[in-house]
């Protein structure tokens, strides 16, 4: 037998749906709470992924739906301040998981200058004022309509609540956006490094006099293996393939470049913020204590990510930084994240692997860090022309960007003989757009090892 309260709703349904659709049609203050809690906080999200795609929001919906509920209950000037915080939380969590950030590593990063690059950018100016209008609209209804959305119906609004948080979910979730470097607990630890052998050369009886690794800027895994071949073509040259045997991979990715680097270097997931003297050897210093010079080459400035700082924790004796280098370079490249040029900074990584010593070269590439500008990099694919291979421009401009590097490397390669190259990804590229995106494998980056054969190297060896 049914309570007495059961009963009576069952009852209160049963009329609802003996009258139709038109009892299940919420009520005017019903729709108004649906409005206020649901559709404006969300609109611009909404609007967002009908032709970019967002990281999912569900912590920011709940947010927005709890707020909802005391519209009307407190004063207007509390509830507009609380909103205004929703609203800021809401856009740092989304951008810090657009480009695979948590909060603890996105708010450090963050200063005036990159915001004015930020705002200097067409695309990025046009989504801050798109911010500012739709969280403007949102506050304003919120205040105004408090007390009409005091009335509306609680249950039609939770369901509403959980089926936009269920529905966010299913659309937009994704591990590699929401949990960062979380997601890799759990998991067996793998990397470029290790999983192609080039982590273990320290540790050889006679490890190679001269070693590179080059960590490329959001360099993802093309899922069509056509462009790949058209990325990797470099590599493919038969001079360079009878001086080295060519090996290619991919690996997983957790968390934004700093984590890469930490990944690549130091065998961890770990953040490079818990790096100290007494972590275990990342490879910088594997190498320095088998007498190496361990040098760290980066075109852009030493305090991002704190890289002056914890660099020399990780081995490295030597780092040349974006404002050590400026003055042997006119040119600057890149977007908001302006700096060196990569293709200039070939010269300074062949000088480095032309010193007489056994050394240890890191170079971290900066210019196709998004947005990437287009028409900046050698002209090979046609970029916005019926017959590019590529029919997104940014990724064509990316791709282009990259086999610069590329063909810096192979040229080195030729220059050095006998040297081991491992060119790795960070990360997959944190794109806004859904169709772009989907170029790319979620969660893995690519890598590629030159490794020397070993009667060709000494054939040509000084």
């Amino acid at each position: 037998m049914l309570p007495r309260c059961a009963t009576v709703n069952l009852g209160k349904i049963l009329r609802r749906v003996r009258r139709g659709p038109a009892g299940l049609v919420p009520d005017r203050a019903s729709l108004v709470l649906l409005a206020g809690g649901l559709v404006l906080p969300n609109a611009l999200a909404l609007t967002a992924g009908l032709v970019a795609g967002v990281p999912s929001r569900t912590g920011a919906i709940a947010l927005y739906a709890a707020l909802a509920l005391l519209a009307g209950r407190i004063p207007g000037r509390v509830l507009a301040l609380l909103g205004a915080g929703a609203v800021v939380l809401d856009l740092l969590l989304a951008i810090g998981r657009t480009f695979f950030l948590d909060l603890e590593t996105l708010l450090p990063l963050v200063d005036a200058g990159l915001l004015t690059n930020l705002l200097g950018t067409p695309a990025y100016a046009a989504g801050a004022v798109a911010a500012v209008a739709f969280a403007a609209a949102y506050l304003t209804f919120l205040v105004r309509a408090g007390p009409a959305m005091r009335r509306g119906s609680r249950p039609v609004f939770a369901a509403a609540t959980a089926l936009a948080l269920l529905g966010d979910v299913a659309v937009n979730g994704s591990p590699s956006y929401e949990l960062g470097s979380l997601a890799s607990v759990g998991r067996p630890f793998e990397s470029a490094a290790t999983g192609s052998g080039f982590d273990a050369l320290p540790d050889q009886a006679r490890p190679p006099r001269r070693a590179l690794m080059v960590m490329v800027e959001s360099l993802g895994v093309l899922r069509d293996p056509d462009r790949r071949a058209l990325l990797t073509a470099p590599f493919e040259d038969p001079v360079l393939r009878k001086l080295y045997a060519v090996t290619t991979g991919t690996s997983t990715f957790f968390g934004a470049t700093a984590s890469g680097e930490m990944r690549e270097l130091c065998r961890t997931h770990a953040s490079y913020q818990v790096l100290t003297a007494e972590s275990p050897a990342c490879l910088p210093e594997r190498f320095a204590d088998r007498g190496y010079r361990t040098v760290a080459v980066h075109g852009f400035h030493s305090g991002f990510y704190a890289r002056a700082e914890w660099y020399p924790l990780a081995g490295f004796r030597r780092s040349l930084f974006g404002e050590t280098l400026a003055p042997r370079f006119a040119r600057r490249c890149g977007g908001p994240f302006r700096g060196l040029c990569d293709t200039d900074l070939a010269q300074v990584i062949d000088a480095e692997l032309a010193a007489a010593e056994p050394s240890f070269v890191y170079w971290l590439t900066l210019n196709s860090h998004v947005p990437v500008p287009r028409g900046r990099a050698t002209p090979r694919q046609h970029c916005g022309q019926a017959d590019s291979p590529f029919a997104d421009p940014e990724v064509c401009a990316m791709v282009e960007t990259w086999q610069d590097v590329f063909a810096a490397v192979a040229r080195l390669a030729l220059a050095h003989p006998g040297t081991e190259i491992l060119l790795v990804g960070d990360h997959a590229p944190p794109l806004w757009r859904r169709a772009a995106r989907d170029a790319f494998e979620p969660g893995r980056v690519p890598w590629i090892r030159l490794a020397p054969l070993a009667v060709a190297t000494a054939a040509v060896q000084p």
